[in-house]
């Protein structure tokens, strides 16, 4: 067995039982989140949802029923205040946090049960399905492993190079594949031209620096397209209810590539800086590795097809607002060209049911199916509609209820919570809430979303952050510190690339307004 092949065996254990998945429930923080929700489910209904309940549904409706209609805004607000306790500490497995925000529709009565199955079979839920079962399908084939090979051949033997190799290797697939699925590829070419560096010449800031450079290309990357995360579909999915088009694949990629572009640069000069590597060239251990890489051989006829039909796919989310809608008359939606990527390589023999089975995580999709649904009820029930509303009186008194002020404080806001929970959770947790304020205030909903989506991928701080922080310090080469060491120079420095994109980019290139599109107003025609 090669040296590379090695590695991946020794550390294919590591990184499985990293998995999040696995927990059980902690009795505390349940309790804690069952505490927070029947507290505010007994607590008097405010006059204040009384009276959004009145001016959302109609004032013609009878007391009782305006009262009903208040009263499942409160419970949607103490559901809120559930879930956010438990996506924020895990208290119990996450699938079961999504199904059980059906089950509190279900048992209260808020929502028929036709209409929570709908929520989640959203276009969303099956984009996550497809693009994972998509990307087992490119790691089973071994062309993964493929990109790494490029990527090393490209990248040279100067240590910097390789850094800066490294984060656009993982960024830019990180764009149309789940990040969970590229980190693992590069640990191994990581590890091993650490290991054989270290065996002239001890370097444990090279090994942190390759490693953190993995993590933090996955994190830029992702929110370059629609496909580089299912926070980015969810909010597609929200985006719906207030823009006509909804936001397409290529305008999410025009949208999100100066993001990628320049953190992949300017992290390219931090990294360096903060892990300051042993040696400047790696000639010796490159040499070794690409003598290992090369006996995979040739790219065989099947690892081909499979890459073809990747290609084929990324090519119909692009265009399926266009090229597809002309020739079929209406788009397949981003779920839609997923799937068909999916059982394509099933009906093509290259894959099987079983395949998924094993290597989809399952309950990934469960979990974002359950927040698109807590999203669905958080906008119909008038539960966004009333915390939106009393939000933007409070940051009123403050100059900061609309336009620019508005969006930038929506970013900061996603990118501190993000650090606190999972980037979809947090997405599905204030959404809702952030686009209705875009609404209510006349923000455009399109930047206020992307810019929430986007400033998610910023949880810099913790190991848990994102799956990829967690699968590079499964490796052995990080230590906690380690990230705070580094988000304290590259969080605020994001948070200042990101108000450039907004300001510059958005506004000053592409451009958009800060005030809402009237063409795009849905039901208004555009």
């Amino acid at each position: 067995m090669d040296i590379f092949h090695a590695i991946i065996m020794a550390d294919k254990e590591k990184i499985q039982s990293s998995g999040g998945f696995a927990k059980t429930t902690n009795f505390k923080w349940l309790g804690v989140g069952v505490a927070i929700f029947t507290l505010l489910a007994l607590m008097p209904t405010p006059e204040s949802m009384v009276s959004k309940a009145s001016e959302i549904f109609g004032s013609d409706l009878s007391p009782e029923i305006i009262a009903q209609r208040a009263y499942n805004m409160k419970i949607i607000i103490a559901l809120l205040g559930m879930c956010s306790v438990f996506f924020a500490t895990e208290a119990i497995p996450m699938p079961a946090v999504a199904l059980l925000i059906g089950l509190v529709q279900l048992f209260f009565g808020i929502t028929q049960p036709a209409r929570i199955v709908s929520t989640y079979a959203h276009d969303a839920v099956w984009f996550i399905a497809g693009s994972l079962a998509i990307g087992s399908t490119l790691v089973k084939y071994g062309l993964d492993k493929r990109i790494g090979m490029l990527v090393v051949k490209l990248s040279g033997t100067k240590t910097r190079n390789i850094v800066l190799g490294l984060l656009l290797g993982t960024a830019i697939p990180s764009a149309f594949i789940n990040e969970a699925s590229i980190a693992p590829m590069y640990i191994p070419i990581a590890l091993a031209l650490y290991t054989l560096t270290n065996k002239t010449i001890s370097a444990p800031n090279l090994g942190k620096l390759l490693m953190m450079s993995i993590a933090i290309g996955c994190m830029v990357g992702a929110p370059m397209s629609p496909t580089g995360g299912a926070r980015n579909a969810i909010m597609i999915g929200f985006l719906e209810d207030y823009v006509s088009p909804n936001v397409s694949f290529f305008e999410w990629m025009s949208m999100g590539v100066f993001y990628t572009a320049i953190m992949s640069v300017l992290m390219a000069f931090l990294l360096p800086l903060l892990f300051k590597p042993e040696v400047k060239d790696l000639s010796d251990a490159v040499s070794v590795l690409k003598s290992d890489l090369e006996k995979h051989g040739k790219m065989t006829g099947k690892q081909w097809l499979v890459g073809g039909i990747m290609l084929l796919m990324i090519f119909m989310w692009i265009t399926d607002k266009t090229v597809t809608a002309g020739i079929l008359g209406f788009p397949l939606g981003l779920g839609g060209v997923a799937i068909t990527g999916a059982v394509l390589y099933m009906l093509l023999g290259l894959t099987s049911w079983k395949d998924y089975e094993e290597n989809v995580s399952w309950g990934v999709i469960i979990l974002y199916a359950g927040a698109i649904s807590l999203g669905a009820v958080f906008k119909a029930s008038g539960a966004a509609k009333w915390l939106a509303d009393s939000m933007i009186e409070i940051m009123a008194n403050f100059g900061i209820g609309s336009g620019l002020p508005l969006i930038l404080v929506v970013i900061l806001i996603g990118a501190l919570l993000t650090n606190l929970m999972s980037a979809g959770a947090t997405v599905a947790v204030i959404g809702p809430v952030v686009l209705e304020m875009a609404q209510s205030s006349g923000t455009n909903p399109v930047l206020v979303g992307v810019g929430l989506a986007i400033a998610t991928s910023l949880a810099y701080w913790l190991v848990i952050g994102t799956p990829a922080s967690s699968i590079v310090y499964a490796a052995g080469m990080l230590e906690a510190k380690d990230f705070i060491r580094m988000a304290v120079f590259a969080w605020p420095m994001a948070l200042i690339v990101m108000a450039a994109m907004v300001i510059f980019w958005w506004a000053g290139v592409l451009p958009y307004e800060f005030g809402i599109d009237i063409t795009r107003i849905p039901g208004a025609g555009g």
